[in-house]
């Protein structure tokens, strides 16, 4: 019979199918029963907001290891022929694990079976979320034969458990896991019955009622009014669930639907420099050189370096523009008032939800949120064009500061169809003012971490951007008239004439090209609320502190490893975002500046920066990286050539 415990907790939440995505149940000397069953399957459903690339099931019993997997989402496993098999077996074949995963893509395709999680290796089969960052070298160290076919870094934990096994436990698995690197939570088992958890950032929660334990990734996924009861596992130790019996389990496992997918749409933005046609990369170099020098033939301001190009710009006698003009340097409390302000606005003096994307200055906000002796919450709004670089820092931060991660992402396979449908449309009838569009899919960014601080008790959400990295430009070119904030930046609000112009904008050019106009009633006008309507109740640590684009990085590489994406990016602002390749080569073509000469004549302004320097930057930073562009066009799935023919038309007719 299910425990006391177990069935008081019947009154489960079916709302919200999402967040994070591992979860099990265990009964230690007993077997599990529908009700237990139930637990899992509704831990799962709203473990989907993690991710839903690809999902799987394991269930355990005195004989066997069955494994089931898909390249879908986790109700569309459950739903499959093998899933419901699977499931339904649970009480009949006297189980007593069953434990599920619900994956954000990362590393390894998940058209290949093998890649997708629970990960068999050897008598071991693991299910993980994060990212292993020392993936590569731990790989050449060990020489077990089922690395050679798995992409994912999830195999080099089952094989550091197998080998572990194989060399007699010889050591403590403490010592063993301690060799990863980056970001884990992990739910292991063994063909002989062993059954362990771990995680470095906390990201396990255990309901335990000495009979039965259910684990989770995040109390949302626990039932209703258990989350009181429930235990986070502490950081880095490895928690035994269940002792080896000493009976030898055979493994079975079967993938629904392998190999469905053979589109390199899906591992785009893991383009590898070798896959990158060579006459594109010229074509491109060779573009964004013209580009650059009807750049340097623009006239600009003698204070900063915004050109005649930039929406309604105008120079005095003596050549300073009104942008200049208008600047009223911001006072800061500093670093006392931002702790005093942050303890205040949380639940209990400590906790606080900071906003991170892999990008300098989140990490360097979590950091200094953590240095102040606060306990962080990192959130994370994954819509499918984070970059690899991006996704990478994020677990090196976390995993070395023990910061739990909760990690928000839509279905990814369909963000990037949208992305696909809207830039195959805007490529058609190019109008700079519209590119926004493309990014409408990230805006919901600013909902969800209003979502996750009330679903953590109303945690105040800690937002790094600052007044440097505004560029009110972009919706000047749409119609809009950016208005300034009290920090020296460009306000989010805009008057109700410039939203007015701004759909009027977006409307025009979606008669013109009617591809356009799914995403304009959908991703577009949920972004455009987001963005510019909804209250954006953040707590900026930049409006309390100034911003030091060489203490960030400088901190951030020698105390973290941290990445900036050079390979894809000149620089380290926007290597985060997969898109920004391509928009800021269309303003390039169509302005003469990108996004990075606005931040460059930010620092001016703010006395950060000389003006000759701010110039050789912007030039730097204005040239295209052609394998971040391949990678962004890979990623959703157009054809270079085309994408490039588009573009060069549309240089010609912007000169």
């Amino acid at each position: 019979m299910p425990s006391r415990l177990l069935l008081n907790l019947l009154r489960i939440r079916t709302w919200g199918s999402n967040v994070c995505g591992l979860f099990a149940v265990i009964a230690r000397n007993a077997t599990l029963k529908a009700l237990h069953v139930e637990i899992l399957l509704s831990a799962g459903r709203i473990g989907q907001r993690r991710g839903s690339d690809a999902s799987g099931l394991v269930v355990v019993d005195d004989s066997t290891v069955e494994v089931v997997k898909s390249d879908s989402g986790f109700k569309s496993l459950c739903r499959s022929t093998d899933g419901r098999a699977l499931i339904d077996s649970v009480e009949n074949r006297s189980a007593w694990l069953m434990a599920g995963h619900s994956r954000l893509e990362t590393h390894g395709f998940s058209a290949r079976g093998e890649n997708n999680q629970p990960v068999v290796v050897g008598e071991w089969t693991v299910l993980h979320n994060g990212i292993i960052t020392n993936e590569t070298a731990l790989r050449s160290v060990l020489s077990i034969d089922d690395l050679a076919t798995a992409e994912s870094d999830t195999a080099v934990i089952a094989a550091l458990f197998d080998a572990w096994d194989r060399n007699g436990r010889s050591e403590p698995i403490e010592t063993v896991l301690g060799r990863l690197e980056g970001e884990y939570s992990i739910i292991a088992l063994s063909t002989g019955g062993d059954v362990v958890a771990s995680s470095n950032v906390g990201n396990l929660y255990r309901l335990d009622d000495g009979d039965t334990v259910l684990l989770v990734s995040e109390p949302r996924q626990l039932p209703r009014g258990s989350a009181e009861q429930a235990t986070r596992l502490p950081l880095g130790e490895v928690v035994t669930l269940r002792e080896r019996d000493g009976q030898l389990r055979s493994i079975a496992a079967k993938n629904v639907r392998p190999a469905a997918r053979q589109s390199a749409g899906a591992t785009g933005l893991h383009l590898e420099e070798s896959a990158i046609p060579l006459e594109f990369k010229e074509r491109i170099v060779a573009l964004n050189e013209r580009a650059l020098a009807r750049s340097a033939a623009l006239r600009r301001c003698t204070r900063c370096i915004l050109p005649e190009t930039f929406p309604g710009i105008d120079f005095d006698e003596d050549g300073v523009c009104s942008v200049c003009r208008a600047f009223a340097p911001p006072t800061y409390s500093g670093l006392d008032a931002l702790e005093r302000d942050l303890r205040a606005a949380s639940p209990d003096g400590r906790t606080v939800l900071v906003c991170l994307s892999g990008g300098r200055d989140s990490c360097y906000i979590l950091h200094l949120i953590v240095e102040m002796g606060l306990e962080p919450i990192a959130y994370t709004y994954d819509w499918g064009m984070v970059t690899t670089a991006a996704r990478e820092n994020m677990a090196r931060m976390c995993g070395q500061l023990g910061v739990e991660h909760i990690l928000v992402s839509p279905d990814i396979r369909r963000n990037r169809r949208r992305i696909h449908r809207a830039l195959d449309a805007w490529l058609s009838h190019p109008k700079v003012g519209t590119l926004p569009i493309l990014m409408a899919g990230d805006k919901p960014y600013f909902r969800f971490a209003g979502i996750v601080g009330e679903e953590r008790g109303g945690l105040p959400a800690v937002m790094a951007d600052h007044p440097l990295e505004t560029t009110g430009f972009k919706s000047a070119l749409a119609g809009a008239v950016p208005t300034t904030g009290d920090d020296g930046g460009v306000s989010y609000r805009l008057g109700g004439k410039s939203l007015a112009r701004m759909v009027g904008s977006y409307l025009a050019h979606g008669l013109r090209s009617p591809g356009l106009l799914p995403s304009l009633f959908a991703e577009g006008a949920v972004g455009f609320f987001d963005y510019y309507v909804r209250n954006h109740t953040f707590i900026r640590p930049f409006s309390y502190i100034p911003w030091d684009e060489d203490e960030l990085e400088e901190t951030l590489r020698d105390r973290y490893g941290w990445s900036s994406g050079s390979d894809r990016s000149t620089s380290s602002w926007r290597m985060g975002d997969g898109t920004a390749p391509f928009y800021n080569l269309m303003y390039l073509i169509a302005l003469g500046m990108t996004e990075h000469d606005a931040l460059r004549s930010n620092q001016i302004r703010f006395g950060l920066l000389e003006r000759g320097d701010a110039l050789s930057a912007a030039a730097k930073d204005n040239i295209t990286v052609p394998l971040g562009l391949a990678s962004y066009f890979a990623t959703v799935e157009i054809d270079l050539a085309h994408a490039l023919d588009r573009i060069e038309a549309f240089a010609q007719t912007s000169t």
